[in-house]
């Protein structure tokens, strides 16, 4: 399980045991550590390595063997890391770099279309897996989700989505840092320039509803070319994009079926690292970025990672859910 650093700190089971394995004395970040432990709660070693084996082989079968362990069912309010509102909706949301030919055709980025790594042959290898596509989750509320279905649809209709939905895509899912790590990087309400969504209502049946997504959003500053220089440049940072979507809905089973969203935005100014420092993924100008949400179906572990894989995100503090109840 991915487990963030204030966890091995948190009261309750989960905490305890992480700590009872000595969790909390050992590097625990988004950086791609990993600690191997059994499920008795004894430390093993780091990575999954033939020494690892070794170790689990050490321990006595009554620790060993398939079922010997009983790992209960916690409570909600036992649960340090949230899981995804009752009824709710969970979308899979994919960020990655991209870059434009001397055509101005879209690819997907290298690490030598960066110039502040581009003459240093080790950055570009620490570097080079971040520039993969990286995944994340967004979570919407019974409520919201069941706000996007007009009640009497009319092909041609349009209707507004609620604010809150379009805020909490700017804010949380449609910032770039999130595709370094997924964690970090909230973007601040009074940075909010647009967020607006709507939908137009293309089909209607007695089985199934299908509508277009359409909308916009910017945050950060607006883009001025001769302040977007790097490294170091004097323009904060700012993106924009518009969004694409399709959206169909069961209504006999009163479900989404499909939930596809294209976010083709463009970044600019300062990736200002935690001294304020130009990082290596900055590049001058207004280059592209690209998101993609799908519904996230099935009822795989990983489609309960917390939005940016922190439970501290979806929080009263971080106004994750603003507005929607």
């Amino acid at each position: 399980m991915a487990v963030p650093t204030w966890v091995c700190r948190a009261t309750g089971p989960e905490g305890d045991f992480l700590r009872a394995a000595g969790i909390d004395n050992r590097w625990v970040t988004s950086s791609g550590y990993m600690n191997c432990v059994s499920a008795s709660g004894k430390f093993l070693g780091g990575r999954a390595s033939t020494q690892v084996l070794d170790e689990f082989a050490k321990l006595p079968d009554t620790e060993r063997r398939p079922g010997a362990i009983e790992v209960r069912d916690l409570q909600a309010s036992q649960m340090a890391i949230p899981s995804p509102p009752i009824g709710g909706l969970v979308l899979k949301v994919h960020a990655r770099f991209l870059h434009r030919n001397d055509k101005g055709e879209l690819r997907h980025a290298k690490t030598t279309d960066f110039s502040l790594m581009r003459d240093k042959p080790e950055i570009q290898q620490r570097w080079q897996l971040f520039l993969q596509p990286n995944t994340e989750y967004m979570w919407l509320t019974k409520t919201e989700w069941k706000s996007l279905i007009p009640p009497r649809p009319v092909i041609g209709e349009k209707m507004t989505v609620v604010p809150a939905v379009a805020e909490r895509m700017a804010r949380f899912h449609l910032t770039p840092q999130r595709a370094t790590t997924s964690e970090g990087h909230i973007i601040h309400k009074r940075s909010i320039k647009i967020a607006q969504l709507s939908l137009v209502v293309e089909e209607v049946s007695p089985q199934r509803l299908t509508m277009q997504l359409l909308g916009f959003i910017h945050w950060g500053s607006e883009y001025d070319a001769a302040k977007a220089i790097t490294p170091d440049g004097p323009l904060d940072q700012g993106f924009e994009t518009p969004l694409y979507g399709r959206l169909e809905f069961d209504r006999r089973k009163q479900t989404f079926t499909r939930f596809d969203i294209v976010a083709p935005g463009h970044i600019w100014g300062r990736w200002g690292d935690a001294n304020r420092k130009s990082m290596y993924v900055e590049r001058a100008g207004r280059t592209p970025f690209g998101f993609a949400f799908e519904l996230a179906s099935g009822n795989s572990p990983s489609n309960r990672i917390p939005p940016g894989g922190n439970g501290n995100y979806v929080t009263e503090s971080t106004d994750y859910f603003s507005r929607t109840e």
